[in-house]
């Protein structure tokens, strides 16, 4: 009964480890403030205490206080005044460990492109989430971003999605259509992204840092590390430079709707830089800003919009510094008529 019992509750917790039968104090959330570290807890031990449990970082270890209470199957959120000696963990980046005893139980690395999550920002936090090649339930568990944040309870993943969109092209900045965008780690249940005819892919994956391989059968290949922020649009080009579309393929033709809009930082704090592509040459090019009410705060005239013709990338940054954190729209308008829009997260 008691196998039941926990396997129910592992799934309410969201959590599908690689190896369920090891006990011990799971780490199921880190959030930092002002106050500085908090950790969420969640208990597989047959004790109902942290009297054998410590916690690491890159600084060091410390063990918990005797005496705190930790009812198996329950939640519990520590922080520094529940150790025996002081922990600096660096909200920046770190590795973080929990221990039962002397046995690692889970860890949560973070902080750089080379790790599986960037460090959170105000507001976020950073969960567990699990993959599989297979199918099956009891698979690898990596950390993720998540913009609502639940110390103390079950996490519902709310905000712990992004979505990974953008275009592939040749060396010649011609679309590739069918190019295959696997990615590491993998979930059964979310197939690779594939671009369309206009060589533009789209797809909701988890707030956390991917290592995508970008290849077209045989044809070109290359590596890359991306990056999931939650609740925004994380935009991305990638160039094959060795690769130029064949004439003997189907031509290809770009939507007359395909301005290649976009803005990098996504998020950012407190300057974005808007980018974008006509479709058709144009004397006045403006972008206009639009906060979450649906009110125009901001228009942006291109400097030289003469210029700007039919293919040309141009830029223009937007400087935040007076405006509050909050999703904003940005609309493209091209000789008085809107053409495309897209929204950016500011995050101060």
């Amino acid at each position: 009964m008691k196998k039941m019992i926990f396997f129910v509750i592992l799934i309410s917790a969201g959590l599908l480890l690689a190896n369920p039968i090891v006990e011990g104090p799971y780490i199921t959330e880190i959030f930092f403030d002002e106050m500085g570290w908090s950790i969420e807890l969640f208990n597989m031990m047959t004790e109902d205490n942290l009297d054998n449990c410590k916690l690491s970082s890159n600084a060091g270890e410390a063990y918990f206080l005797t005496g705190i209470l930790f009812p198996w199957g329950t939640y519990l959120v520590v922080t520094q005044d529940d150790l025996q000696t002081p922990l600096v963990i660096d909200e920046q980046g770190d590795h973080v460990t929990s221990y039962y005893v002397d046995d690692e139980i889970t860890w949560c690395t973070f902080g750089t492109l080379q790790t599986m999550v960037l460090a959170p920002t105000d507001g976020q936090s950073l969960v567990p989430v699990s993959f599989s090649s297979n199918g099956a339930m009891t698979t690898d568990v990596s950390f993720c971003k998540d913009n609502t944040p639940t110390l103390g309870g079950i996490n519902n993943n709310g905000g712990t999605h992004g979505i990974f969109s953008g275009y592939v092209f040749d060396s010649l900045m011609n679309p590739v259509p069918n190019v295959q965008i696997e990615h590491f780690p993998y979930n059964y249940n979310s197939p690779d992204a594939v671009t369309n005819e206009n060589g533009y892919f789209e797809k909701e994956m988890y707030a956390m840092n991917f290592y995508c391989d970008i290849h077209l059968a045989a044809l070109a290949s290359m590596d890359s590390i991306v990056s999931i922020e939650p609740d925004s649009v994380n935009y991305y080009e990638f160039v094959f430079e060795n690769y130029v579309v064949s004439i003997n393929e189907p031509e290809i033709v770009i939507s007359c709707q395909d301005y290649h809009l976009s803005n990098h930082p996504n998020p950012f704090n407190p300057n974005t830089t808007i980018s974008f592509s006509v479709t058709q040459t144009s004397s006045f090019v403006t972008v206009e800003i639009f906060n979450s009410k649906g009110q125009k705060i901001d228009e942006l005239l291109i400097p030289n919009s003469q210029s700007v013709s039919t293919g040309q990338k141009s830029s223009i940054t937007w400087e935040a510094d007076n405006f509050p954190s909050g999703v904003y729209l940005y609309k493209l308008i091209v000789g008085g008529k809107e053409v495309a829009s897209n929204k950016m997260l500011l995050l101060k």
